[in-house]
Parts: structure tokens; C-alpha cells; sequence
């Protein structure tokens, strides 16, 4: 558990008194911390669970405590990379969960969230927990750019290097490449629709300042919606376009096959008249088997550049 708070500068301030801090971050939380959130701060156990939920999607949601007070959720999707290789990586989308208690804000997650420490680092000037949690999802939507952006150089990269390529790597980033696209598409779009409805109806915007920051989020959105769709384009596109070319490279091997064997064949037909029981007009030539030879070289040499010629080799 961490917890931050705004200092006189306006930064945020990492500080282990709790109670006083604005903002407090559980990454993958023990059963202690569960405890706390939901006994202590009277956070309903879901909201606190449904980030260790693979499958959940975004959505926003406010109840009322025993107590009369009103705690909030949103819960959305962020990009994390799952498995990191030397030409390409992996990505997935995990769920995060921001909830409102008091003037509190409580981010849950089951794994790392690297754009945190942008959000921490971020010099801009903040005006409570609600000013922070716009941060947070601009940095959030922000490190779906990024990812796209990365994996529009693989595919690029893989673009360049099609027409030479003939190992089963190919086949693995083309795999990884569609899983990514699948799983941001689903986290930017179902994102996107939370946004434009807090947008909407003004939820965790209660200033002007506020509203323009969350239209500006509802931009950069929308522009990863667009950008992901591109990128799945591009890759369907790649992958017609792969398939075109294995099966031409094939088509390529098993003509120039053939003509090899064509080749190599001339030299047995010929060889063939020696070995049979009938007179042959070099039978008694000392130079026979050598003039065979310059025979079967010369027919073969012929039939190759001809072969050649015809772009059968």
C-alpha cells in the first residue's frame, strides 16, 4: 500500500500517514488490505475484487453505505504487457479499480501499473482527488498510444522484411500482434463509452477546468480508437499478404524442384543406351565413356539454360 498527498508546491508527496493521504494505491493487496478497505473504509468487497477479474469490463457504479456514506467506482481497462520478447512483446488488458470515499481516492490493481509514476511525476497543478483521477486517465488512455504505437513498428518492421521471410517467428508476432489488437480494441472502446458518458452527464467533473480535461481524455480516446482499428487493418491486411507470399515462395521451391530433377534425369536416360545389349557406334572407342559423359553434360547444360531462361530455375 502507498499513499500520496498534494504538498504546498501542488506535486504529490508519497506519505505514510493514510488517514491523511488524498490518494492510496493497493497493488495486489493481501488479505490485511482487503480487511481495511472494505471494514475500515466501508468499500464494498466487490469493488475492491472485481480488479483481480480478467474478464470484468468498465463500468461505473455508486452505492450508499450503512452509514449514509456514498462510495463510488469506475473501474476501467489498462494495458500491461504480459511476456516480453528480443522482436516483438505481448500485451494484454487488466482491469483497475478507482474508487471515491469521502475526498479519498483508492486505485486496486493486480498487477504493475507503469504510468502511475507519470502520474505521480506530473507537475501540473492538482486540485484534489478528482484532479488526480483525470490525470490518471490520461495517462491511462495515453499508454494505449504508446502500445499502438509500438505495434505499428512490428508490423512495419515485419512489412520490410516480408519477402525474406521463412522462419515460424513470423507466424508467433503475426499470433501476438492480433491477441494484442483484440484486447485493446476492447479496452479502448469500452472505455471510450464510460468517458463520453461521464463526460455527458459531468461524473468527476465538477468544474470547468475539470470538463475541459475529461473532453481532452474523450479526444486522445477517441484518436486510440481510431488508431487501433488502423493497426488491425494493417494486420489483416499483412496477414493476406503473408499468406500470399508463403504460398509463392512455395510454388518457387517446387518449380525449381522440378526442373532439378528434369536435370538430373538427362544424365540417366543417356547413361541408360550404354548399359543396353545392342551396338552402339563408340562401343570401341577408347574415349566412350568420356564422350558419354560430354554428352549427357552438354544436353544437360542446354536443358538448364533453357529451364533458366524460362524462369523454371
Amino acid at each position: 500500500m502507498k499513499g500520496y498527498t498534494i504538498d504546498d508546491n501542488q506535486l504529490y508527496q508519497e506519505t505514510t500517514d493514510y488517514h491523511r493521504a488524498e490518494w492510496l494505491h493497493f497493488e495486489s493487496p493481501s488479505e490485511e488490505e482487503i480487511n481495511y478497505l472494505t471494514h475500515e473504509l466501508g468499500i464494498p468487497v466487490d469493488f475492491v475484487t472485481d480488479a483481480f477479474d480478467y474478464y470484468e469490463v468498465p463500468r461505473q457504479e455508486t452505492v450508499v453505505t450503512k452509514t449514509g456514506e456514498k462510495v463510488s467506482l469506475l473501474l476501467v481497462l489498462y494495458p500491461h504487457t504480459k511476456y516480453r520478447f528480443d522482436a516483438y512483446r505481448e500485451y494484454e488488458t487488466l482491469p483497475l479499480s478507482i474508487i471515491f470515499v469521502g475526498k479519498k481516492m483508492i486505485t486496486v490493481c493486480s498487477s504493475n501499473v507503469p504510468f502511475l509514476e507519470k502520474v505521480i511525476s506530473n507537475d501540473s497543478t492538482k486540485q484534489g482527488t478528482n484532479h488526480i483521477f483525470l490525470d490518471l486517465l490520461w495517462e491511462l488512455t495515453n499508454a494505449y498510444l504508446d502500445k499502438i504505437a509500438d505495434i505499428d513498428r512490428t508490423i512495419d518492421d515485419m512489412e520490410r522484411n516480408i519477402i525474406n521471410t521463412t522462419k515460424n517467428e513470423a507466424f508467433y508476432k503475426l499470433i501476438a500482434i492480433h491477441k494484442n489488437l483484440v484486447y485493446f480494441e476492447t479496452g479502448i472502446f469500452e472505455n471510450h463509452k464510460l468517458f463520453k458518458r461521464m463526460h455527458e452527464k459531468d461524473i468527476f467533473a465538477e468544474d470547468e477546468r475539470g470538463r475541459e480535461f475529461l473532453h481532452d481524455i474523450r479526444v486522445i480516446s477517441n484518436q486510440a480508437s481510431i488508431m487501433v482499428k488502423e493497426s488491425t487493418e494493417m494486420i489483416d491486411h499483412l496477414s493476406e499478404v503473408f499468406s500470399s507470399v508463403i504460398s509463392n515462395n512455395l510454388n518457387n521451391i517446387m518449380k525449381f524442384l522440378t526442373s532439378f530433377s528434369i536435370v538430373l534425369t538427362i544424365p540417366t536416360i543417356i547413361g541408360s543406351f550404354w548399359g543396353m545389349n545392342v551396338d552402339l557406334p563408340i562401343d570401341k572407342s577408347p574415349w566412350a565413356f568420356l564422350i558419354m559423359l560430354g554428352i549427357s553434360a552438354l544436353i544437360s547444360i542446354i536443358v538448364f539454360l533453357w529451364l533458366k531462361r524460362k524462369d523454371y530455375m
